[in-house]
């Protein structure tokens, strides 16, 4: 994960910015964030220990969110799909714009990772050994690829531990995907993804574009596997780019 930021040109907001970070969480810091629209104005809501199902990682996210100031929300992978959860039960009149970085209703899941989570939580640390070991070979054929989802995994099970990945995976990130309309479906929405990702339905992003009325899309060049924090540094300026038309900046 990214620990120095990259050169931003700064950008004044008027309004705060809370993201929601994808799986596990621990650990994750934002530094392309705070420089480009200012620490002051961030604020970053990583998963906790209470965060043990999708309810409860709604309510944490929603114990965030600021009271008397306009903000926007920015949701990684998963954190997206969970602020589509809240924006479906409630009205919330001081959200300016919803950001989707990576994601859509839910997340895709390939069979060997569905079969290892449904097993005992320590299966994961096999799995991931297992992976490891098997490494050298898929990166000498996939390359940069493969190598970005070693680094992934790793972080997850070192960071957060197996044990909370297998909870968040079984009780969180398999629960989702049942949003079929939002509150407030004039939100601006903004989306600012890969052309292709491996954890993204193009049904079910389609399905998510059409819950809303006011839509723009940013995509990032890569053939990355997935839009991973990597890209932070990428994903500050698309979102940017967007800054008047989901409330970042008011309108001229």
């Amino acid at each position: 994960m990214p620990k120095v930021a990259h050169e931003h040109e700064f950008l004044k907001v008027d309004s705060k910015i809370v993201v929601a970070v994808g799986l596990g969480g621990e650990g994750r810091l934002f530094p392309d964030y705070e420089v480009k629209y200012g620490k002051e104005n961030c604020i970053f809501v990583t998963w906790d220990k209470t965060c043990t199902d999708l309810d409860a990682h709604i309510n944490f996210l929603k114990a965030h969110i600021p009271k008397d100031e306009p903000f926007v929300a920015v949701g990684h992978s998963m954190g997206g799909s969970i602020w589509l959860e809240v924006i479906s039960r409630d009205n919330i009149p001081n959200m300016k714009g919803l950001v989707l970085v990576g994601c859509a209703r839910t997340l895709k899941q390939d069979q060997g990772v569905k079969f290892i989570m449904k097993r005992h939580w320590l299966r994961v640390w096999f799995f991931v050994l297992l992976l490891t070991f098997a490494a050298p070979i898929m990166v000498l054929i996939w390359r940069e690829k493969t190598l970005d989802s070693y680094r992934e995994m790793w972080r997850f099970v070192t960071k957060d531990g197996a044990k909370k990945i297998h909870t968040q995976v079984n009780q969180t990130l398999n629960k989702l995907g049942g949003v079929t309309s939002i509150m407030n479906p004039d939100l601006p929405i903004l989306f600012v993804r890969l052309q292709s990702d491996t954890l993204v339905c193009n049904d079910d992003l389609e399905i998510t574009k059409n819950m809303f009325n006011n839509v723009h899309e940013q995509i990032i060049e890569s053939e990355a596997l997935h839009l991973t924090q990597k890209f932070d540094h990428i994903t500050v300026e698309k979102i940017a780019n967007e800054a008047e038309f989901i409330g970042l900046i008011k309108k001229k």
